[in-house]
């Protein structure tokens, strides 16, 4: 247990330096951090399955989606390599955003096959919630995307309430120290992408442009760790 404490520790901590570092708009030095905090919640993951092989099928899963999940990351920070605007670093943004979708879809997956929906039917009825929610903000004007980008964005909003009712049906499936771990990790995965999306196109929220990347990575790196964590103790 000792190893998962440093590790996350670190990981928090490289996470919080790469925010500064964003903040402060050193790119190289964001893209470093970010490598780092990755390489910390990839290695949790790594160590809990040496630990724990009993629960391997599920360690790939959890893995396969940290994994995507640190491509994601590293592409979405190469912009610090290449001109603002250019294709290259549009080229980055764009397979950076689609690797950690992948991530997303995996955990999606992985929430649901392990405790099937059938189970806790009754949680379907919240699934509808966060996707009108983003829709009734684009009716409202505060966020101007065009129509593609509007529907991608309620799109990924209902993934991430999927993502949400996977969790909570996790935990009423694994009521454990498993179950819990996910719960919260998922939580924290879920808040991280709204604050980050609310940020990033919607400046009517007004969310402090100094203090989001703060809660944003520590919230998403520690959802990552816990993640992997998920595998020792299930």
């Amino acid at each position: 247990m000792d190893w998962f404490i440093a590790i996350g520790v670190m990981c928090v901590v490289f996470a919080g330096a790469k925010a500064f570092c964003d903040v402060r708009g050193h790119r190289h030095r964001e893209f470093v951090f970010k490598l780092l905090a990755s390489l910390c919640f990839l290695c949790c993951g790594v160590i809990a399955i040496l630990l724990n092989p009993e629960n391997l099928e599920y360690g790939i899963f959890i893995l396969c989606a940290l994994i995507f999940g640190a491509i994601g990351d590293i592409m979405l920070c190469m912009d610090a390599f290449f001109p603002k605007g250019s294709y290259d670093e549009g080229f980055f943004g764009v397979v950076g955003t689609a690797n950690f979708f992948v991530g997303h879809v995996i955990y999606l997956i992985l929430l649901y096959y392990y405790a099937p929906i059938s189970q806790t039917p009754h949680l379907l009825i919240a699934l509808p919630v966060l996707p009108l929610i983003m829709l009734a903000v684009i009716l409202s004007g505060k966020i101007t995307l065009s129509k593609t980008k509007s529907f991608l964005m309620i799109f990924y909003f209902l993934v991430l309430g999927g993502t949400i009712i996977g969790g909570a049906s996790f935990f009423l499936g694994n009521q454990s120290d498993a179950g819990i771990i996910v719960l919260v990790a998922t939580v924290l995965f879920t808040f991280s992408d709204i604050l980050l999306g609310l940020k990033t196109y919607c400046p009517a929220a007004k969310i402090p442009p100094k203090v989001a990347p703060f809660f944003v990575m520590i919230s998403y790196c520690s959802a990552q760790v816990l993640y992997g964590l998920s595998v020792f103790f299930l």
